[in-house]
């Protein structure tokens, strides 16, 4: 592997090709002597890199296909990879300096050389490989997506993740139009691959892309239905440890994914904002990982976000929503909240409250009832600390936006708020005195 030029030697190249044992979960049960060589060819890397960094020094410019070998091989380790040390990692992101802006050659060169060939033993069904467009029907009928599953070589090249990641982050328009057939069908392999790790991999890859894809290029190509399936399908992975990222990565990815390919108030955004909140995250995540509050938690994470795009299109959930929202905020021996959950809770429901004013009259009473509830177990805490401050805030931001929403029956609400206040001021006046001037 050595260039015309002679600038790279082979050990050099050979010492910085990551082993596919870093793609396996090594246990306790892995042999001594696997763990052993793992860690001194991880220290090795260091060296080889310096030695790598030297020999670029030497050089003014570099022939395109070497530029291409270099990204390579030192991009392998622009990530948090079980291969990187921070001394590897510091190493390579100061080569990877010298070529911030790449041209579209040098990355068509590292994706075509270097990836496509791993992608291409096993090609995505639902992808002309060539040209990155959706196929009219899935390649190789209906256990096309079974055999896709089969093999699978590029799994045991962990570095690629980070190779793509890095190309991404370096295009702009121009370039992720250029090499789209090279961009996209590695990226729906990891997306659609049934491993969560893989899965949220694969989300990060779209959210990079999405970040320069021109919206009628995801259109014409297809692709915008494809990414749409499978970042919903994403939601459907409940019961893995990966699960609450994958949750949030996945409805970031899926927001930005319906901005762009989408028009403010058409009825084509709202059926696909609807889909998310009532299909994805009401009637599959909440329905079926209820048991799991750390995967409920990260999916009421995400509400804010979407009720924000939604709009006044959210009251057709209230339903569903306040009552999820509202349930960590009240002390029971089911609900074993975490500060955390109900400060996602608190946050959620503030954007709730304010979103569907028009039709949160009806529901003050549940709403209140969670927050005074909240509110009294917090003062029956002992100490304080930052989370508890925060959630206290959030709190009254609640009963803040309560009363503006209800603007329309302000007196009503005023004087119900401040009949709780007179229940215990000494308890319920740091609560209530943002919503309402005292003696209003």
């Amino acid at each position: 592997m050595e260039d015309k030029a002679g600038l790279f030697d082979n050990s050099t190249l050979v010492e910085l090709r990551v082993p596919r044992e870093f793609s396996l979960k090594l246990g306790d049960d892995a042999e001594a002597e696997t763990i052993r060589d793992l860690e001194l060819w991880k220290q090795k890397t260091c060296k080889a890199l310096s030695n790598l960094r030297k020999q670029l020094r030497c050089r003014q410019t570099i022939p395109l296909q070497a530029a291409a070998q270099v990204i390579y091989h030192t991009a392998s380790f622009d990530g948090d990879g079980p291969w990187v040390v921070d001394r590897s990692r510091a190493i390579a992101r100061e080569i990877l300096s010298e070529y911030a802006n790449p041209s579209v050659d040098v990355l068509e060169r590292v994706l075509r050389n270097f990836v496509k060939p791993i992608f291409s033993l096993n090609p995505h069904p639902g992808l002309n490989v060539d040209t990155g467009r959706k196929l009219p029907r899935p390649a190789g009928g209906p256990s096309g997506g079974l055999d896709h599953l089969e093999g699978q070589e590029w799994k045991s090249h962990p570095e690629l993740f980070s190779v793509l990641s890095w190309c991404l982050r370096q295009s702009n328009e121009r370039a992720v139009e250029k090499l789209w057939h090279l961009f996209v069908p590695p990226l729906m392999t990891y997306l659609d691959d049934h491993q969560v790790p893989y899965k949220l991999q694969g989300v990060y890859l779209a959210s990079e892309l999405l970040r320069h894809a021109p919206p009628d290029l995801l259109r014409r190509t297809g692709v915008d239905v494809l990414l749409s399936t499978s970042l919903k399908t994403c939601l459907t992975f409940l019961h893995d440890p990966e699960t609450p990222g994958l949750i949030r990565a996945t409805v970031s990815a899926y927001l930005r994914l319906t901005q762009s390919t989408t028009t403010d108030g058409s009825a084509a955004r709202f059926d696909q904002l609807c889909g998310l909140l009532g299909d994805s995250i009401i009637g599959n995540v909440w329905v079926y990982a209820y048991r799991e509050p750390s995967v409920i938690e990260a999916s009421v994470d995400c509400i804010p976000a979407v009720v924000t795009l939604l709009d006044i299109g959210t009251v057709r959930y209230l339903k569903a929503l306040i009552p999820q929202l509202v349930f960590p905020l009240i002390p029971a021996p089911e609900n074993g909240a975490s500060i955390g959950y109900k400060m996602s809770s608190a946050r959620a429901l503030s954007v709730v409250v304010r979103v569907c004013a028009p039709r949160i009259h009806n529901w003050r009473g549940t709403i209140l009832e969670g927050v005074l509830k909240c509110w009294v177990e917090l003062a029956d805490r002992k100490g304080d600390n930052e989370e508890t401050s925060q959630l206290r805030d959030h709190l009254r931001h609640i009963c803040t936006e309560l009363l503006n929403a209800c603007r329309a029956s302000a007196p009503q609400v005023i004087a119900e708020l401040q009949s709780i206040q007179r229940l215990d001021s000494l308890l319920f006046e740091p609560l209530l005195s943002n919503s309402f001037e005292p003696g209003q």
